[in-house]
């Protein structure tokens, strides 16, 4: 679930333009949270969100599972 987004916008990026490359990366990871910041076109924009792990059962946050962490972790482009 999505507890927070922010984005700073600095540039604009071209009407037309057709593919925007944005970089993500894990900034803190937490119990039950993840906080990414993403790079929008090289700085065009920037974005903050934070997820929270999220039981529908209970309607409540839970823990990150060692298997959602080990899958967060990983540092290459091969699916999972």
């Amino acid at each position: 679930m999505v507890a927070h987004a922010s984005i700073d916008y600095r540039r604009e990026i071209a009407l037309g333009t057709r593919d925007v490359l944005i970089r993500t990366r894990i900034v803190d990871l937490g119990r039950s949270s993840v906080r990414f910041e993403h790079d929008v076109a090289d700085g065009a924009a920037t974005v903050t969100a934070v997820l929270v792990a999220w039981d529908p059962q209970t309607r409540r946050s839970r823990p990150i599972t060692g298997e959602e962490r080990r899958r967060l972790l990983r540092r290459d482009d091969r699916p999972a």
